[in-house]
């Protein structure tokens, strides 16, 4: 068999086997980053509407989860040459992940659902793609298992311990998506992001809503000039229902996912605030996770005990970095008496927000 120069695609009086094949219809693929091997095709499932692939639990939780249909690439990882296998799951699966990877009576497990492809050239036992779970093992902290062969990961599943049946909790979406040549690749997170993207490559980021380009080296905004912005504050947040005294008040918090090139954030900080005297001095702080200070502003209550801040700052965040933001009030000046909380929880009187502008 000849490594080098394989034989083109349905060539009329040739002889084309299976692996030739795939090298065929794999030129039409997006590539995979892998510099390594120029003529691999990026695994992942082709996008489309319908949730294609998603692991969803049932309705009424059970031992069983829910595969949606999709098509898909797996690329050959076996020989150099082994090309891309272009797969399909035609209807809804479910499957008794319960059954697969009993739950533990201590421990939790860690399951991953994966399409396997299979090929008895490379030794397996059969041909074909089969959609399955994978178990790990019980342990205190459990861990994925380890695979080996061509596969394409859709999910992995967290099986508590005396567990009887899965939930949505459970289940941490692991798809990546694979487009053809040329094609606006979808990005679900960060973590998915190609490590080495080639010159020219372009993606969409569903987190943030930016197009990317990838030079070759790095990946940047598509359009110069392109801005972020985040806030007014998190799910689940401001909070109005505390209020600082001896110790402050953290109410609002705001995160700005990773991104994969530096940017400056502006970060602007405002509240509307009911404090306990007229002379209290109150501090008003806008800080990262690891404690660091971005902002700080000081206010008095004056005559009627209701006064507003803004607390503005700004901060470079590296590349391939998360922020997690908080805005909290506490006492300023040596004070140690008083208390002050936040007044309303609307977007235009208590907020934080941030703009986020791509950096060289």
């Amino acid at each position: 068999m000849k490594d080098f120069e394989r034989d083109s695609g349905w060539l009329s009086g040739g002889v084309v086997d299976a692996e030739d094949a795939r090298l065929a219809t794999g030129v039409l693929a997006s590539a995979a980053a892998d510099p390594g091997n120029p003529i691999a095709a990026r695994t992942g499932i082709k996008p489309g509407p319908g949730n294609p692939g998603g692991v969803e639990a049932e309705a009424t939780p059970s031992r069983y989860v829910q595969i949606r249909p999709f098509q898909g690439v797996v690329q050959g990882t076996r020989a150099p040459y082994a090309g891309a296998y272009l797969i399909t799951l035609g209807q809804l699966k479910r499957l008794d992940v319960l059954t697969e990877a009993p739950a533990h009576s201590s421990y939790a497990r860690i399951v991953l659902v994966v399409a396997r492809q299979t090929d008895r050239q490379y030794g397996d036992a059969s041909d074909g793609m089969v959609v399955q779970v994978e178990a790990g093992a019980p342990a205190a902290t459990p861990v994925p298992p380890r695979l080996t062969g061509d596969y394409l990961p859709l999910a992995q599943i967290t099986v508590r311990a005396n567990a009887g049946s899965v939930t949505q909790a459970d289940i941490k979406d692991l798809r990546v998506f694979a487009v053809a040549a040329g094609g606006v690749l979808p990005l679900q997170s960060y973590e998915s992001l190609p490590a080495d993207g080639y010159a020219g490559q372009r993606l969409y980021d569903l987190e943030t809503g930016l197009d990317l380009v990838s030079s070759g080296t790095t990946w940047r905004p598509a359009a110069t000039g392109a801005v972020e912005f985040f806030g007014p504050a998190d799910t689940g947040w401001p909070l109005t229902s505390g209020s600082a005294g001896a110790t402050g008040y953290t109410f609002n918090q705001v995160t700005v996912p990773a991104a994969p090139y530096p940017r400056m954030l502006l970060v602007t900080g405002q509240l509307i605030a009911q404090t306990s005297g007229a002379n209290e001095r109150w501090d008003h702080v806008v800080r990262g996770q690891d404690g660091t200070t971005l902002s700080l502003a000081c206010f008095h209550g004056g005559p009627t005990g209701i006064t507003s801040s803004v607390a503005q700052g700004h901060r470079l965040l590296p590349a391939a970095t998360r922020l997690v933001l908080t805005q909290f009030i506490a006492r300023g000046g040596g004070m140690t008496t008083g208390t002050a909380s936040v007044a309303s929880p609307e977007a235009h009187y208590t907020g934080l927000r941030v703009i986020a502008f791509p950096v060289p």
